[in-house]
């Protein structure tokens, strides 16, 4: 494991936006119906998972995304 950035943001627009860019992010991310969540998870999981990723060339955010896709289709059938 490293002590590299595993994808953390200091703030919403990212790290070292200036306003504008932040703005225009947060327009976007409005328009496409994306938001930001934070759940607490130990060190060494999102550390492995970050890196495994990155060996994959996939980003975090599609892979968590999938999975809660298979999940929610296991769990609730009616789900598209």
């Amino acid at each position: 494991m490293s002590d590299r950035n595993i994808g953390y943001t200091t703030h919403q627009g990212g790290v070292g936006m200036g306003t504008s860019a932040a703005n225009a992010t947060a327009r976007y991310q409005a328009k496409k119906g994306l938001i930001s969540k934070s759940y607490k998870l130990d060190r060494e999981t999102v550390e492995l998972f970050a890196e495994a990723c990155e060996e994959a060339e996939t980003s975090q955010a599609k892979e968590l995304t999938k999975f809660m896709k298979r999940y929610i289709r296991k769990h609730r059938p009616d789900y598209e």
